[in-house]
């Protein structure tokens, strides 16, 4: 249909570039309200890069999963077949229950490599200098987790037609208008809802010690599984000299 959403049309690509933009202006934001631990621009980089590769991992695989599944799948008529139901879904799961399903992957897979024995894992701690080495393992450990809580949000939204249809029933009031709805799905939405998972986010993958508030690592909540034995708050006392 002429009027159906399109999510690899050129508007669309267009609104998903400026999407990523605005997206990445929320961190780089977020950095200069830090007081009083500012992250260096280093350390900044390397916890924030972890978001963007992911995210945009991610984003790849909902506009292909949209495309994909976002009718056929679903028992519903052809000519109501929409990728935008579908993203949006994606999106309002990947920000929502996505959250707290990638923490506690996180926490299995941190766990489990402190376990091992395997260092520089700590989240947002490179070593001083900071080493490449100990941000390619914490970043392929975060992409982990990112792939199995999608995995499960796929599994998820597969399990039941009910989701989609909620889906096209909350979008009903944009068909017609497939700009309107793509702006809809791919700006305004996603801006809002990715602007508050990757504040939550970046406060889980940061290192205590740029936390806000109090100077220590006491109470911060990390994935990781670190805290309870010590060796988190050992390490920021370390760093700081305590």
């Amino acid at each position: 249909m002429s009027d159906q959403c399109k999510l690899l049309g050129p508007f669309s690509l267009f609104v998903q570039a400026i999407l990523g933009l605005l997206s990445l202006s929320s961190l780089l934001f977020k950095r200069y309200q830090e007081y009083p631990h500012q992250r260096p621009w280093l350390i900044w980089f390397f916890d924030v890069s972890k978001q963007v590769f992911g995210s945009l991992g991610i984003h790849i695989l909902n506009v292909i999963a949209s495309i994909i599944f976002g009718g056929d799948d679903f028992d519903i008529d052809d000519e109501d077949e929409n990728p935008c139901d579908y993203y949006f879904l994606n999106i309002l799961f990947d920000t929502t229950v996505g959250i707290p399903i990638l923490w506690l992957f996180l926490w299995m897979i941190y766990n489990g490599c402190s376990r091992l024995g395997i260092e520089g894992i700590v989240s947002g701690q490179y070593g001083n200098p900071p080493k490449l080495s100990y941000y390619f393992k914490q970043l392929a450990l975060y992409i982990l987790g990112l792939f199995l809580t999608k995995s499960t949000i796929y599994l998820l939204l597969l399990s039941n037609d009910w989701f989609y249809l909620m889906a096209d029933w909350i979008l009903s009031w944009t068909e017609g208008h497939p700009r309107l709805q793509l702006f809809i799905v791919l700006m305004i939405f996603p801006l809002i809802m990715n602007a508050i998972q990757y504040y939550i986010v970046d406060n889980i993958l940061k290192s205590p010690e740029y936390s806000d508030g109090e100077d220590t690592a006491e109470g911060h909540v990390s994935p990781n599984g670190l805290l309870n034995q010590g060796k988190l708050v050992e390490n920021y006392n370390s760093i700081n000299g305590a």
